[in-house]
């Protein structure tokens, strides 16, 4: 009976503390996109411009595994002032794989537990020729899912950066894995406006970095509402599975429970 109930307190808690994780993002989303409807546009554009003014002053620098402790490097007093709306950068929608995350500034440990990371030292998420933006997320977290699925992302998928009061489109252009010293592809491509989403690999392991890259593209607002009610279609059944094993289970154990209660009384009236 004790180890029926240790089983599906086991099977049930990754679930149940993503469901959490899920809610806490969507109200520091919905905080984030508050704040945004209340700035003035003329701020909007400032903040704007500041962001394309600290990416200028990038070139040149070296960039470090996110994953290792004292990674990253030191940069101008103002980097988590910028694009920093009650302490969000922004958030990542990644229709196909039902991600929709707050991005933060720094890859630190408290940062990657509770969202998406922004990698210091790679360009400020604002788009541009010869910008390339990197986003770091842990895999295999038993409270969160965070950036688990980016391996089933492939060629040509879509995700979307919001960023202030902008929607910047990416198309998946390139995945790699590489090891964890190996950041030429994080590095900015004249003329080219990237995007690159970082996690370890393989699951359970770390030893490795998944490479996932997004070459901006056009933004259409219907694309991200299509792609995002296939993908509930599809967590919607899951969902019922998730739902029906777990009721199953709940009248397994209310069974065994009254079959212990009728031998035990049973055995009573024996005596």
């Amino acid at each position: 009976m004790v180890l029926l109930l240790l089983g599906m307190g086991f099977f049930l808690y990754p679930h149940v503390s993503n469901l959490l994780m899920e809610r806490n993002q969507s109200y520091a989303i919905q905080n984030f996109e508050d704040q945004v409807k209340n700035k003035a546009r003329d701020e909007m554009e400032e903040e704007w411009k500041k962001a394309e003014e600290y990416n200028e002053s990038l070139s040149g620098n070296v960039l470090r595994d996110p994953f290792m402790e004292g990674s990253g490097m030191v940069l101008q007093d103002n980097y988590k002032e910028v694009l920093n709306i009650n302490g969000i950068m922004g958030y990542i929608d990644i229709p196909d794989i039902d991600v929709n995350l707050a991005v933060y500034h720094g890859t630190g440990e408290s940062t990657l537990k509770k969202g998406v990371g922004h990698l210091e030292g790679t360009s400020l998420p604002v788009g541009g020729a010869g910008t390339h933006a990197v986003f770091t997320g842990h895999t295999g977290l038993t409270t969160a899912k965070l950036f688990t699925d980016l391996t089933e992302l492939g060629e040509g998928d879509m995700f979307y950066l919001h960023i202030l009061d902008r929607v910047l489109a990416y198309q998946v252009d390139q995945i790699k894995v590489v090891e964890p010293e190996n950041t030429d592809d994080l590095k900015p491509v004249a003329g080219k406006d990237y995007v690159t989403l970082v996690t370890c690999t393989p699951y359970g392991v770390n030893s490795h970095r998944l490479l996932v890259r997004g070459k901006r593209t056009d933004y259409h607002a219907w694309q991200e509402k299509q792609a995002a009610e296939k993908t509930e279609r599809k967590l919607t059944r899951e969902e019922q599975t998730l739902w029906i094993t777990g009721l199953t289970t709940a009248v397994i154990i209310l069974l065994i429970i009254i079959t212990a209660v009728i031998r035990n009384r049973k055995k009573g009236n024996e005596r």
